[in-house]
């Protein structure tokens, strides 16, 4: 497979400073900007961020548009053009750019950290870099444990893994191949966090699960103990839900309150350097992203849809829903 050819200021950067990776599509791009917003907010350094696109999934609008974004935040940042490949599938809601961050980690031998799109950055968040220097040689990746040590993984049940692959801590050095054990891997729901669990587990630093906190863990927050890292796993996003509809969730603090502050501390950011207009624009290809699928792990994102479709008639609709919320999918909100 051809190599990513290295582009941009990045590839320059200095050995001292931070540097964050992430990998995405035009799906993505509104969560992107929020992200960046929320990581540039709450740092103690700058840090250089690298955005990765495989080939054709990331117009040049789209990239021009996160660039005045991340100029106006004042972050260095630079994007890197990947190679696709056959083995990169869509599995449900994830796409084929999950596997950027293989490319990506053999791209960039220096150390650094990945951070999934879908997430938010809160105070603390930068502390992973200590925790990545602080690796020992034998220590391949820092990583946030999932589940209870010594859980046995089920290839059935993707839950069952040791991590989830949406933050990851690279030290400096050589990485795992990753190629052949793909390509000798049966398909299996989740595919690259099963290969990054075969290839990693084993040989983890493991850090606090709030670099890494997934809100389908959490069902409301602890305002005296809050994550670094907020992690909005699987098929329904905040962004999916109207916005009129968010007061409910900040009403009672579930998990998303911490995204749509943040969203709401890029609107007005958005606003004051001349970029609001754009912005609305992929706020509202955002709400409309993704695909409906029938299964139960795509319940939540259908109630999102079928919220958006009722326009002034969701509020109430709520209200019905409410009485019976222990029948909603779990991590759908307002409604939990």
């Amino acid at each position: 497979m051809t190599q990513p050819e290295p582009k941009g200021s990045g590839w320059n950067v200095e050995p001292n400073v931070n540097r964050v990776v992430c990998a995405i599509d035009s799906n993505m791009v509104h969560a992107l900007a929020v992200l960046c917003c929320s990581l540039t907010h709450t740092a103690k350094k700058p840090f250089h961020l690298t955005v990765g696109f495989l080939e054709g999934t990331l117009t040049e609008n789209e990239r021009e548009y996160l660039g005045n974004v991340f100029s106006a935040l004042r972050v260095s940042a630079d994007f890197l053009n990947l190679a696709n490949d056959d083995r990169f599938i869509t599995q449900g809601h994830i796409s084929p750019t999950t596997f950027a961050k293989f490319l990506l980690s053999d791209a960039i031998p220096q150390q650094h950290v990945w951070i999934d799109a879908d997430t938010v950055a809160l105070d603390g968040w930068d502390g992973i870099f200590d925790e990545i220097r602080s690796a020992t040689k034998d220590q391949k990746l820092v990583v946030a444990r999932r589940g209870k040590p010594g859980n046995t993984p089920s290839k059935s049940d993707p839950f069952s893994l040791p991590f989830n692959a949406g933050v990851l801590g690279w030290p400096e050095g050589e990485r795992i191949d990753w190629q052949a054990p793909l390509a000798a891997m049966d398909v299996l729901e989740t595919q690259e966090q099963h290969l990054f669990n075969v290839l990693y587990a084993n040989d983890a630093k493991w850090v606090s699960e709030k670099f890494n906190t997934l809100t389908y863990r959490v069902d409301l927050l602890d305002r005296n103990n809050l994550p670094h890292i907020v992690h909005y796993a699987g098929a329904h996003k905040p962004w999916h839900l109207p916005r009129r509809l968010q007061e409910h969730c900040l009403t009672y603090d579930c998990p998303w309150a911490l995204w749509f502050q943040a969203e709401n501390d890029f609107m007005d950011f958005a606003r004051r350097n001349g970029l609001l207009a754009v912005t609305e624009q992929y706020q509202s290809l955002a709400m409309g992203s993704g695909r409906i699928r029938w299964g139960r792990d795509n319940s939540g994102y259908q109630l999102l849809r079928l919220l958006q479709a009722l326009g002034p008639l969701a509020q109430p609709f709520i209200r019905i829903l409410s009485i019976g919320r222990r029948w909603i999918p779990r991590g759908t909100h307002p409604v939990h």
